[in-house]
């Protein structure tokens, strides 16, 4: 575990090139700080990280490619010492599960200001949690568990990870065949995935499956 004396090394994943450009600018000033990389989608992100083995990782909610939470299931497993702090503009029930399934430290919202998130990088750097105070009052901690649950579940809490991931790309309208391409599987799987989410939601079309996901929180209108 880090202490207040190390230098954090830190890699950003988001599609918005201004907020990373204007993130790594703010870093620089600060000398516990180190930026090791910054990627603008989920398997550029993922190699990075890899390679570079960040003390945390910045992640968006939504990125192109297989999508934060797939790769988040594998930053878990493969590097036990790097934390991961997501940044996002989505206040979801959902996104705040997945997140802590993927063990997450950290959730914060983008409407905070810059210094929050700098407060955030190093106290789950300790190896603390932290979130915004909308995100927080969403949350019991389980002293049982040692670990913070959501207060209440909705059906998509059944579906896995990689399901959400396709689930949104199919509520955009995308076919089976341009989920495939953008989450780099095969046309079979996707099908394969689309016909469980239906099944578990109880849903048999796709205009019902896109209004379910925007009431939800998993797409905007």
């Amino acid at each position: 575990m880090l202490t207040s004396t190390d230098l954090i090394r830190v890699v950003i994943v988001d599609d918005h090139m201004m907020l990373v450009d204007s993130l790594v600018s703010r870093f620089q000033r600060d000398s516990g700080i180190e930026v090791v990389g910054t990627a603008t989608n989920a398997d550029e992100g993922l190699a990075l990280i890899l390679e570079t083995e960040p003390d945390v990782v910045i992640l968006d909610v939504e990125l192109p490619g297989r999508g934060s939470f797939d790769i988040g299931e594998e930053i878990s497993t493969r590097l036990k010492n790097t934390k991961m702090l997501f940044l996002t503009g989505y206040l979801s029930d959902i996104f705040i599960e997945l997140a802590l399934r993927v063990h997450a430290v950290g959730y914060l919202l983008k409407g905070e200001p810059i210094e929050s998130l700098i407060h955030a990088i190093k106290k789950v750097a300790r190896g603390e949690y932290c979130f915004s105070q909308s995100v927080q009052e969403r949350l019991v901690f389980d002293h049982k568990k040692n670990r913070y649950l959501i207060h209440s579940e909705s059906m998509l809490a059944s579906l896995t990870s990689r399901q959400i991931e396709v689930l949104r790309h199919l509520a955009r309208g995308k076919s089976v065949k341009e989920v495939a391409r953008s989450m780099h599987l095969s046309e079979k799987s996707i099908d394969s995935h689309k016909y469980r989410i239906m099944h578990k939601l109880g849903i048999h079309d796709r205009v019902e499956l896109a209004r379910y996901s925007i009431r939800e929180g998993l797409t905007l209108p």
